[in-house]
Formats: structure tokens, sequence, C-alpha cells
């Protein structure tokens, strides 16, 4: 086996292991407890982030573009129910927890069939994933920037 062949197995393991984390996470999302979607999106957040920060792939790994993929979706609908709150008049909000749910449930799966298509096709080298993880990381940055202003 040669060391390409052995970092493919590798990264296939760690990718497989975080699509079983993902699956366990969208299995949790029903069990969160929240009286309005952004709280929700807070404790979803909350989840994932403790089980990112307790095992993290490696920067290379394509596992790190399943993590960060996750964050991503979870960053947009934070920003997106705390953009509804504010903007939204006399404290009514028109994005339901139900509405959200679904989002999150949605975009989720889209990023599970995206990990399922880099098994059966071929894994994003060392390369790719450092700037596929830049770019999230940027996108995110955003984000935050956008939610620092709304909580101002």
């Amino acid at each position: 086996m040669t060391a390409n062949e052995f970092a493919e197995v590798d990264g296939s393991q760690q990718l497989a292991a975080w699509q079983d984390r993902l699956a366990a996470f969208v299995t949790a999302l029903d069990a969160i407890d929240a009286d309005d979607p952004y709280t929700f999106c807070e404790d979803a957040w909350d989840i994932w982030e403790s089980a990112a920060i307790s095992d993290p792939p490696s920067a290379t790994d394509p596992a790190m573009l399943l993590v960060l993929g996750v964050i991503e979706v979870l960053a947009a609908a934070i920003t997106s129910t705390a953009r509804d709150h504010h903007s939204t008049p006399n404290g009514s909000r028109p994005l339901t927890l139900s509405a959200i749910h679904t989002s999150l449930i949605d975009e989720l799966n889209a990023v599970r069939l995206q990990c399922e298509r880099w098994q059966r096709e071929s894994l994003p080298g060392p390369a790719t994933v450092k700037a596929r993880s830049a770019a999230a990381m940027a996108g995110l940055q955003v984000a935050t920037k956008f939610g620092n202003q709304l909580s101002a």
C-alpha cells in the first residue's frame, strides 16, 4: 500500500466517523427543547461545538470539511434567526421553530450527501481541504461580524 492509498483509507475512516457524529447530531436536534428559533439554533450550535472541540479532525483531513460545513449551516441559521428577531416588529417571529428545524435538517442532509459523494468519487486532498477550510473560516468571520453588529 502506498502512502497516498493509506492516507485515503485513513481519511475515509475519519470521514465515516464524523458522518456518524453528524447522524447522531441530526437525531439530537429533535430532543432540543427551545421556545424560539434563535434559542434552538444556539442549543444546536452548543451540541455540535462540543463534539467538534472534543476530538477535532486534522486540518488537512476531509472530515474537517464536514465539521466546518455543519458549523457554516448553524452559523447561517443563527444569523437568519437573529436578523428575523431584530427586524420583526412587536416581537412577532415569522420564522417558526418548525421551519428552522426543517431548514437545518435539509442543509445538514446536503452536507451528508456531499461527504457520501466524496467517498464514492474521490476524497478532497490536503491542499483542497486547507483551501476550502480557509474559505469557510472567512465566511464564518463575516457571519460573526454581522451577528455582533445585530447584538450591539
